[in-house]
């Protein structure tokens, strides 16, 4: 099902008190491409600017090895997205845990009631929200014209990224920590991408549960790792000269750009 128009057309119970409200998987099609689990980028405004105490970066999951090492850069981790063994649509991932902000795909919000708050607030392509297009414009418009661009408010999504007091996040009920996008490890990686572009199984990461992965004594590692829904199409790797495949039993963490939308890239 495709929300066309508007969130408001379907008329849903909105959270009005004791927010953030029960979870509720988000079945609809949030684009014309699938659903949230599709991970759809049509535009820069699409990434929602959020700040968390933490969250999971899965942008560079997939393969069981890690990347070759490059000159000049730190030995990469090993970051598996596993197909689970008790259900087919589920890859278990292994991901970066970060702190600080990030960006949420409107359209890859898994939490029913939070993507309806968001899109009533935000519109349906995250325009009228802080996003990543947003904060990076203002000191070029104001460079350029002496004007100070309107203040946007910060999304309703935001609010379901932080654990409350029972340590759990509201954006799912088992999720300590939420799958988000950002430019942590940009320098490491690059930001330049692999095209897939023959409809393969990808793990949809965004917005997805995470538990913090811990040592044998209970520390936190640095890592998390996530359940992501499987999705079938074409997509995107936030790598350069990946190879499509991410091995027997493995999928990436992708997410899908149209061609005619020109985002210029894809976060998951």
């Amino acid at each position: 099902m495709l929300l066309a128009g508007s969130a408001a057309a379907q008329n849903p119970a909105t959270c009005t008190q004791n927010c953030p409200a029960p979870y509720v998987p988000n079945e609809f099609w949030t684009t014309e491409y699938g659903p949230a689990a599709a991970n759809i980028v049509l535009s820069p405004t699409n990434f929602l600017a959020c700040s968390s105490t933490s969250y999971a970066l899965c942008y560079y999951s997939g393969p069981d090895a890690a990347p070759k090492k490059k000159r000049g850069v730190a030995a990469l981790p090993s970051l598996p997205c596993t197909i689970s063994a008790e259900d087919a649509n589920i890859a278990d991932c292994r991901c970066y845990a970060e702190s600080g902000n990030s960006y949420v795909d409107i359209h890859s919000i898994r939490n029913t009631e939070a993507y309806i708050e968001t899109v009533r607030v935000c519109g349906l392509n995250g325009e009228k929200c802080r996003n990543l297009a947003s904060d990076e414009l203002p000191g070029r418009i104001a460079s350029a014209t002496g004007a100070t661009p309107p203040t946007l408010p910060t999304a309703p999504v935001c609010d379901y990224l932080q654990a409350d007091a029972s340590g759990k996040a509201p954006m799912a009920p088992d999720a300590e920590l939420v799958s988000t996008f950002s430019f942590a490890r940009a320098k490491s990686y690059g930001v330049q991408q692999t095209d897939c572009p023959n409809a393969a199984p990808y793990a949809g990461c965004m917005t997805a549960s995470c538990t913090v992965e811990r040592d044998g004594k209970g520390k936190p590692t640095g890592f998390a790792n996530c359940r992501c829904p499987i999705y079938t199409g074409p997509y995107q790797i936030g790598q350069a000269g990946a190879s499509c495949s991410a091995g027997d039993g493995n999928v990436w963490s992708a997410a899908y750009a149209p061609p005619s939308t020109g985002s210029g890239h894809s976060g998951k």
